[in-house]
């Protein structure tokens, strides 16, 4: 899933990502979720705009869509005439435009999921492109920001049907199932670990590849249940531990202050936890680096089917704190339940409200009625997903609205501590969803309001059935709605590609040199049909960048922008070459192959080549090999490598000659014929050889301008982290030379790294000028299709 904010105006120097989002949807605290002033549902909030021109903006600023998509329905805004009258001017000048959205992604293998976008108060005009069942791509415009009761802001909703509910969190449930573990078919963001009561804390552990405790210093037992989360952040990680308040049993108190890199051991390249996961996993676990690896970066194997932990016992030994102090717990015992921020623990904050089981307008729900009590119901109210009817159907208004008319809500859920509503309030207006009701006459009173008169009844379902619409089959049951906040911040942790977004990072065309300064301009043809490599694949890639930790939009770029290069658009999983042909009767060479370093040629995604490489992947996924013949072929190609005059006369990588045992020429060639070995050993490429810290820089966009053979100027884009991820694979010694000619296709992979960082980030493309201000690349690169 990609997702993003509905304005994506540009970020502030070292802006957190969660601080940008927010950034971008002020919200009106007035129409907040998912209930407004009152005990009223309010399936979204009212993102507040101020219509003033932004740096790097010269013009309007306009609504985007929040991911790709298809136009369900939507409303051409009217004259600024209707706009200013009744029915639309009931409390102030209202906009009815509207765009619904129906976006369809994967979070996870096999877990396709639907979900609705609504922009509603939408001005003046749409985007031409809307129309009723058109594709929309993330990020385009819209529409324009309106007004609502003269506040110039426009209501944005996300919401699903209880069947992608499940999809989507796992469960419609209030709290999660800690008895087992979380999901594995979706998984990402951070790791969280359920202690259970007598969890043992020991002083420190001095074999932290042992699981025994006999002879370890018990600091601490636990007497109540705790929960651990560990968060990765450009090679740091962060541990902290929460427990259930004493006295509002949805709020957990942070234990002890976070801890950070703490596990570092003393003899790793840096103090940076994650950084060094690769060396961690070989250390501790040396008879399978690969599942030590799964082990360390979510608490168990999850990949089970091809992955087996050894010992099966193996302990993953954390520092955590307790009440009073620190200790180390070995997380991976099996009493400690796995999960992470895809089975929306409930220990953050989330919360899944399904006890309001009426179908009006009314918050009878007594969950959110004890969040009221306990005074905490603001700091929880962004992650409670609720289950209530769509606000915008005219033909339920009466089954929604009527109780209106015989008087205020049921008591028990009036509380004037949670209102800011009482006779202080001087226009006097009651919000019941998006819609407003004006009290006639007297100041109000929570506790003696006044039934609403047939007339003035009359006056709100006219304004109401004016912003309505045709809802279809959405509109006819209860949908369950996210805090589009918290919706956008959480998925964005999310970077499971689908079929649809894994194109779109293959470019329309790309640049080749054919020689020195001889640039082609070619077209490129993707091929992702059912049972294509490409198709097949993409499963396999995408649990290698959930397991290696290539999970930010930047590295996925560095990850991809090399991978779909090398493996010609996705279309072969090993390198080009012709076999020697020799005559059988004289044994003199007919034709030569054409790579020197045949067998050990590349395969796979990121194209594992020379022995050295091969045997270290082997080993990293517990595969032994004899230790004379690694040495010989190693050396042989290191000798060949230092000296090109004997690479064909006298070269000595043969299997034949060097006696290659079968399992090993079965595991060379399974990089490229087994489609997970493929991906797997990109990621242990990308892991050994430490891509992520070049990835993590800034990505500072360089407007390359070249001019192909008949072809016109075409422009493509590169960056000081992009070369560096990439040298560090294909030329390591070239890291810190950031325009050696040397490295086979940079320009090509470029062009695909500029369609990852169009399609995947919000970074705005340098101009002429160098000025950051063009969305896409120039040379409409953007595979749209």
């Amino acid at each position: 899933m990609i997702i993003s904010p509905p304005f994506v105006r540009p970020r502030n120097a070292g802006e957190s990502d969660l601080s940008w989002v927010n950034r971008m949807m002020p919200v009106d605290i007035n129409r907040d979720f998912p209930l407004n002033r009152h005990a009223s549902w309010h399936g979204g909030v009212h993102v507040l705009h101020t219509d003033r021109h932004e740096e790097g903006y010269d013009r309007i600023e306009f609504v985007r869509a929040i991911a790709d998509g298809e136009v369900v329905s939507f409303r051409t805004p009217s004259s600024t005439d209707k706009r200013d009258t009744f029915p639309l001017n009931y409390n102030g000048r209202t906009d009815d435009g509207y765009v619904l959205l129906k976006h369809e992604t994967d979070i996870g293998e096999n877990c396709c999921v639907v979900y609705y976008s609504l922009y509603m108060h939408l001005r003046e005009r749409l985007d031409p492109a809307i129309r009723d069942g058109a594709r929309v791509w993330r990020k385009d415009r819209i529409g324009q920001s309106g007004t609502v009761d003269n506040v110039n802001a426009f209501h944005f909703e996300v919401f699903c049907d209880n069947e992608n509910m499940l999809k989507l969190t796992g469960r419609t449930k209030p709290e999660l199932d800690i008895t087992r573990d979380g999901r594995t078919d979706t998984l990402y963001g951070d790791i969280h670990f359920y202690l259970p009561p007598n969890t043992h804390f020991y002083e420190s552990v001095s074999d932290a590849a042992s699981p025994g405790t006999d002879h370890l210093n018990l600091v601490h037992t636990s007497t109540g249940p705790l929960f651990v989360s560990m968060t990765f952040e450009k090679g740091d990680c962060t541990m902290v531990t929460r427990r259930q308040n004493t006295t509002t049993e949805a709020l957990y108190d942070a234990v002890g202050e976070p801890l950070l890199n703490t596990d570092v051991a003393q003899n790793d390249d840096t103090a940076k936890y994650e950084y060094n996961l690769y060396r961690t996993a070989r250390r501790l676990y040396p008879q399978n680096p690969s599942a030590g690896f799964e082990l360390l970066r979510f608490g168990r194997v999850v990949s089970a089917e091809y992955e087996s932990l050894i010992p099966a016992d193996a302990p993953l030994w954390r520092t955590v704190s307790f009440p009073g102090g620190t200790g180390m717990v070995n997380l991976a015992a099996p009493a400690i339940k796995k999960f992470s921020d895809a089975d929306f623990p409930h220990w953050t904050g989330w919360r899944m409200v399904d006890d309001d089981t009426d179908n009006n307008s009314q918050c009878n729900s007594p969950l959110i009625a004890g969040l009221q009590d306990s005074e905490h119901f603001s700091d929880l109210s962004s992650l409670l997903v609720s289950h209530f009817p769509l606000e915008w159907n005219a033909a339920t208004f009466d089954q929604r609205y009527a109780w209106l008319k015989t008087g205020f809500i049921r008591s028990d859920f009036v509380r004037t501590d949670s209102f800011t509503l009482s006779q202080n309030l001087a226009d006097r207006i009651f919000s019941i969803g998006s819609f407003n009701w004006r009290f006639p006459g007297q100041s109000i009173r929570s506790d003696d309001v006044r039934a609403m008169s047939e007339e003035d009844y009359g006056r709100l379902k006219s304004h109401a059935s004016a912003l309505c619409f045709d809802t279809g089959t959405l509109g006819s049951d209860r949908v369950w709605h996210f805090h589009p906040q918290a919706f956008i911040t959480h998925f964005r942790k999310c970077c499971w590609l689908s079929k649809s977004e894994l194109k779109q990072l293959i470019p329309r065309n790309a640049l080749r040199m054919a020689g020195r300064n001889d640039y082609r301009w070619e077209a490129i043809t993707y091929r992702d049909s059912v049972g294509s490599v490409a198709d097949s694949i993409r499963t396999h890639i995408n649990r290698t960048m959930q397991k290696h930790l290539i999970t930010t939009p930047l590295r996925i770029a560095c990850f991809l922008g090399n991978g779909i290069q090398e493996t010609g658009w996705l279309g072969t999983m090993e390198e080009g070459f012709r076999y020697t042909e020799t005559n059988p009767r004289t044994h003199q060479i007919i034709q030569r192959y054409n790579i020197w370093y045949y067998p050990w040629y590349g395969r796979g995604l990121l194209q594992l080549t020379n022995p050295e490489n091969y045997f270290d992947y082997f080993s990293f996924r517990g595969r032994a090999s004899p230790e004379n013949i690694r040495n010989t072929l190693v050396n042989e190609y290191s000798h060949l490598y230092t000296h090109r005059n004997l690479r064909y006369p006298d070269n000595h990588l043969s299997d034949t000659e060097n006696h290659v045992p079968e399992d090993i020429i079965q595991w060379r060639n399974n990089v490229s014929s087994d489609l997970h070995e493929a991906a797997s050993s990109a990621g242990f490429y990308w892991v050994a050889r430490d891509m992520a810290t070049y990835a993590d820089a800034e990505h500072v966009l360089e407007r390359c301008s070249v001019a192909p053979r008949r072809s016109g100027i075409k422009i493509y884009y590169r960056s000081p982290a992009f070369w560096q991820a990439s040298a560090a694979v294909n030329l390591p010694s070239q890291i810190h030379n950031e325009h050696y000619q040397g490295l086979h296709g940079f320009d090509t992979r470029c062009c695909v790294y500029g369609s990852a960082i169009a399609v995947l980030t919000e970074q705005k493309f340098p101009d002429s000028n160098n000025i950051p201000v063009n969305a896409k690349p120039e040379s409409e690169q953007i595979r749209r299709e």
